[in-house]
């Protein structure tokens, strides 16, 4: 044999080995494809419709395949409307069972899954929203509706969410008005939730159309949220939206009880209300607050209320928004006590300038034990982590209720 018939042989050898090792390794592990799908709906079973859900964070299926072990269990997301489906399954039989979920857990079932197998669950969800009507009237997107608990457990929450996709809900939405309830609800109890769309012109535009959705959540440990189904609307045109009265905290026209950051001062330079804002000057983190002589009767409850002022910030560029101030309010004359807070973050969408404030007090925290919405007395906002000079201003504190 000569040298190039040598080499020939020498190279071409590891080659039909490899591909001798691979033609038997396929026939060894040759399993076909997964032949098998299983689809359904999540249905009620008093009124046969089916369980709306959250496609993210919502209610899950858990599939386990027999004949292995050990197996790691397959998890299936439910849809927004109920229904459920994984194309690429083996043929085979499975224990299923929904694990994270808006009702009532049911015993596993084992379920022998083939070619197009449909297995519908009959539950009871934590929460039914009946009755859901949502309708607009000027500005205002209206939800009206009642509860139905299933459970002994309070109503945590209650919402209103619009987004320009179907999958509206909790934990995808443009805009939000919730309200933390935290205790049993009446079934001939009527529930009414208002998103103001000229409040939320940044993020509904006019003229455009946007999905509406309605949902509640059960107090029960680890409970979704049911629904009512979407509706479309079309916001329409945004009307010039007038000035809401309520009661005033402080008209801001004086610095009495006033202290903190380098200040206060009286500025007439573009209030948003009478004659003057009270402005203060921090070179880094702040702490503004007031205390008043006399208690404010808000007039509100804690359901429906709104807490409102103006707030006017130089820069907002030097906030540390990874760490969070607060904005509290307290019937104690002190901080920490007979306390509602909310967090002061980048979530307000604050920016150069002026901005509405709007903070609902049923989304607040609670310190200290309750506030007397009676006998306001207090108030302090800051904000610790400031990386330079700004200057903050603050005009037209007021109370009002809001359905």
């Amino acid at each position: 044999m000569d040298m190039k018939s040598k080499i020939l042989k020498l190279y071409y050898l590891p080659v039909v080995l490899v591909f001798t090792m691979l033609v038997n390794s396929c026939e060894l592990d040759n399993y076909g494809y997964p032949d098998a799908q299983l689809s359904g709906v999540i249905i009620d079973v008093e009124t046969n419709e089916p369980v709306q859900s959250d496609l993210i964070n919502g209610t899950m299926i858990k599939i386990t395949e027999h004949g292995y072990d050990p197996v790691s269990s397959q998890y299936l997301r439910v849809k927004n409307d109920g229904t459920y489906a994984n194309t690429l399954l083996f043929s085979n039989t499975y224990t299923v069972q929904p694990d994270d979920r808006n009702f009532i857990q049911i015993d596993e079932q084992d379920i022998k899954i083939g070619k197009n197998t449909k297995f519908d669950f009959q539950v009871t969800p934590y929460i039914r929203v009946k009755d859901a009507l949502i309708v607009k009237e000027n500005n205002n997107v209206i939800a009206t509706f009642r509860i139905q608990a299933t459970t002994p457990d309070a109503v945590a929450k209650i919402g209103l969410y619009a987004h320009s996709e179907p999958i509206v809900g909790e934990p995808v939405r443009l805009v939000a008005s919730e309200i933390a309830l935290n205790r049993p609800v009446a079934e001939n109890e009527v529930c009414k939730i208002v998103i103001n769309v000229a409040r939320n012109t940044a993020l509904l535009k006019p003229n455009q159309s946007y999905f509406f959705r309605i949902g509640a959540v059960s107090s029960f440990g680890g409970a979704k949220f049911n629904y009512a189904p979407a509706q479309q609307i079309n916001v329409g045109d945004i009307l010039p939206e007038p000035e809401i009265e309520g009661v005033s905290l402080d008209d801001c026209e004086s610095t009495v009880g006033w202290v903190g950051a380098d200040g206060p001062v009286l500025d007439s330079d573009n209030p948003q209300e009478g004659s003057y804002s009270v402005k203060f000057h921090s070179g880094g983190g702040f702490i503004i607050q007031k205390n008043f002589d006399q208690p404010i009767d808000s007039k509100v409850g804690l359901e429906y209320g709104v807490f409102q002022f103006d707030l006017y910030i130089s820069d907002v560029s030097v906030f540390d928004w990874t760490w969070s101030g607060q904005i509290e309010l307290t019937s104690s004359g002190n901080p920490d006590s007979q306390e509602l807070h909310w967090n002061f973050t980048s979530e307000r969408r604050l920016q150069n300038g002026w901005n509405k404030v709007v903070l609902k007090l049923s989304e607040a925290e609670e310190t200290g034990g309750r506030l007397d919405l009676s006998a306001v007395n207090f108030f302090r906002i800051y904000h610790l982590v400031v990386n330079g000079p700004v200057d903050i201003k603050i005009d037209n504190m007021k109370f009002y209720e809001e359905y």
